[in-house]
Formats: structure tokens, sequence, C-alpha cells
């Protein structure tokens, strides 16, 4: 079991740095790559609105659980496509440093391809401009939430002669108008639904917490891009490792290969 153990810390990857290139952070390219980024939202918020209704449960912990993990999920998407874009990025820095010691000049478009530490959270910020501004409203405006009836019951038409009882209740047959901010509530809502999950609609204080956070919240899952981003110099590393392990490995199978072919010429000597 020791011996086991022992090769399996020795398999670890092995990591090989190489020199890069380095881009600018706040480069046209990145305002580009945000728009990819921002698409992700529209996902987002129809994942919430199918799978989001169906973990409106009472169990407290299982609604917690799995309306934290739903957000997760979606951080877990992010970051995927941060780690894809530093890996590229990283890989595309190393030709753009070899072309440089080679004495070739790199043009602006070939910078803007090239990693950068920052990138990632400039892309993430820039995509979560628009969703701030959406959700900015309602958390400003938001208040706590009350009901009341909407429309009377139609056998009370029958008193409409009577002053004394349709006058206390002409607060029920008001119009309701649907406002710009009642949209962007909706909005709101929406991208923050595992969120308004957990604090449940009967928790009208909770909720109104929630509320005054949604910018934050909406924003949430975006963490996973530049994280992601980071680990682009790291993947690049063990996929150089890889190569390496690999070439090592065909090195000693010739080289035992050539000492078999050796001793076998030895042999053959001795028996001659």
């Amino acid at each position: 079991m020791q011996d086991q153990a022992k090769k399996t810390k020795n398999k670890k990857r092995a990591l090989v740095f190489k020199p890069y290139a380095k881009g600018n952070a706040f480069d046209s390219g990145a305002l580009k790559r945000s728009l990819r980024v921002m698409a992700y939202f529209f996902m987002f918020a129809f994942l919430y609105l199918i799978v989001g209704s169906a973990l409106q449960f009472g169990n407290t912990f299982l609604r917690v659980l799995m309306n934290l993990m739903m957000v997760l999920v979606c951080a877990a998407v992010v970051y995927t496509d941060g780690a894809r874009l530093g890996d590229s990025e990283v890989a595309f820095g190393e030709i753009a440093y070899t072309r440089q010691q080679k004495g070739l000049e790199i043009d602006e478009k070939d910078k803007m391809r090239c990693y950068h530490p920052l990138k990632g959270a400039v892309i993430a910020l820039i995509a979560a401009v628009p969703v701030v501004l959406l959700t900015l409203p309602h958390a400003v405006t938001a208040v706590k939430q009350t009901y009341f009836l909407q429309q009377l019951p139609k056998w009370v038409s029958g008193y409409s002669n009577q002053a004394e009882v349709m006058a206390p209740l002409q607060f029920y047959s008001r119009e309701v108008h649907v406002t710009v901010l009642d949209i962007l509530r909706m909005v709101s809502r929406v991208l923050i639904f595992p969120f308004a999950n957990i604090a449940t609609v009967d928790n009208t204080d909770a909720l109104l917490v929630m509320d005054r956070l949604s910018p934050l919240l909406a924003c949430l899952p975006l963490i996973g891009f530049p994280l992601g981003y980071l680990t682009g110099p790291r993947s690049r590393a063990a996929v150089h490792g890889d190569i390496s392990s690999s070439n090592k490995r065909a090195q000693r199978k010739k080289r035992k290969a050539v000492k078999a072919r050796q001793a076998r010429a030895a042999k053959k000597n001795e028996l001659i």
C-alpha cells in the first residue's frame, strides 16, 4: 500500500512554464469578449425560470442547498469559459514571444489576443455593467412587499347605487398601470430568482434585503470568469509538462531498446 501511495505521489502532473508576451487588459478586445459573457445572463435567466420555479419547496435546508447549487453551476459555466480564454491567450502569447525573440514585430490585433492577468476581471466588469443598470433602479426603490385585493366579486355590483356601501370600496376599483419600474422589478427578480427562492415570498423582510442587494447577487456568477481566466498560465504549463513527460518516456524507451540490442549483440559475440 505504501509503495502504491508513493507511485501516485510521483505521478503528479509536471508543470513547465514558458515565457509569453503580455497583452493589455484595457483594450478593445476586452469589450468584444464581454459581449459573449453578457449572453450568459440570458441563459441564466432562462435556467432560473425553468429550474428555479421547481425549487420553491418547503424544506429550508434542501431549498437553500439546491438554489445555491444552481448559482454554482452558472458560475462553473462562466469559469470554464474564462479558463478556455485564458489558456488560448497564453498560447498565443507564447507564439508572440517567440516572434519577438526573432526580432519580428507584433501588430495591435495580435497583442489584443495575448494574456494579461487583469483582463478576465475587466471583461467580467464590462459584462456586469448592463445588469447593474437594469437592477439598480429596483434596488434603490424597493419597498417591503405587501398584498391587497385587485378585484371585487361580482355580487358587489348589486350595491352600486348605495353610496354608503361603494364609497369605502372605491380603492379596489382603481386602475393599476404597469410602469418602467415594474418591468425592471420583474427583470431584477428573474436575475436573482435563486436568492428570492431562498428568502421565500412569505419572508418579506428577507426578500427586501435580496432586492436591495440585487445588483450584486445578479452578477455573482460572473466571479467565475476572472478566476477561470487566471488558470491560463498553469493550464498551459500542464500541457507543456505533459509533452515534456511524454518526450522523456519516449527517450527512456529508446535508451532501453538500445541497451537491449547491445546486450543481445554482446551475447551473440560470446557464443561466437
